[in-house]
């Protein structure tokens, strides 16, 4: 049956000479996997594959049979042409890291609109602010994937000095730990700093480079911790090297 949604290109791997795997996050059926046929073949068709590059936002129609790991897309146009995104090093930087990290952590083909209105509204929002602002940006959306995916954490008011408890997901006393996957109350201060401001605020919170690497570095292993399943993320050097 044939469906018309959005979608996100999150991977595309070559198939044999011709043709691409690609994953893409639907808004109709969440995360996906696409044979796409002959679009390597010549230099024209070859053109056709650019539209199936990572971060890319696709206009589709698509073939879909429930419980099917590959499934075929009939048409595919551009949704949004990226007027800085694919220019700039630090914004394909974390639009790379940000579709890598989507891929890598949702594993369900399932339904979920607002979440993918949360990604295209973020590889929007890369594409319009300035490159200088958007250094805090990844940690943001990290801590977000985190919200969206069940493992979202809240402050404690209670507690004066809290550390971070990595496996459980809560800010606690220190002698309450009993496991050595924690954040100390430093690191644990970054995180009730960055979960309190929006997308639009973030840049106003002043961390160097070795403190967002720390940060982000941290935010991961907790990600990985809830899902042990969950590859580790390449594109995270390359945007260590980027982020001053």
């Amino acid at each position: 049956m044939l469906h018309q949604t959005k979608g996100i290109v999150l991977r595309s791997i070559k198939y044999s000479d011709t043709s691409l795997i690609v994953t893409i996050y639907t808004e109709l059926f969440g995360i996906q996997s696409y044979m796409v046929n002959g679009v390597r073949t010549d230099r024209k068709s070859s053109s056709k594959a650019n539209i199936y590059q990572p971060t890319t936002l696709l206009d589709l129609i698509v073939y879909h049979q429930p419980n099917k790991n590959l499934q075929r897309i009939k048409e595919a146009k551009l949704l949004h042409l990226y007027q800085t995104l694919n220019f700039s090093m630090v914004k394909n930087s974390i639009a790379i890291f940000i579709s890598e990290l989507i891929s890598k952590s949702i594993s369900e083909q399932e339904t979920n609109a607002d979440l993918y209105h949360f990604f295209e509204e973020t590889f929007l929002y890369i594409d319009q602010e300035d490159e200088k602002l958007l250094g805090n940006y990844p940690l943001f959306f990290t801590i977000q994937m985190c919200h969206q995916l069940g493992f979202g954490f809240q402050p404690n008011e209670e507690i004066e000095n809290p550390i971070f408890d990595l496996v459980n997901g809560q800010f606690i006393d220190l002698e309450k730990i009993k496991h050595i996957n924690y954040l100390d109350n430093r690191k644990a201060n970054w995180l009730l700093l960055l979960n309190q401001f929006a997308y639009t605020d973030v840049q106003n919170i002043s961390l160097n480079q070795t403190q967002r690497k720390e940060i982000l570095n941290d935010l991961l292993h907790y990600l990985k911790i809830h899902i042990p399943a969950m590859p580790p993320i390449i594109s995270i050097e390359i945007l260590h090297e980027i982020l001053h």
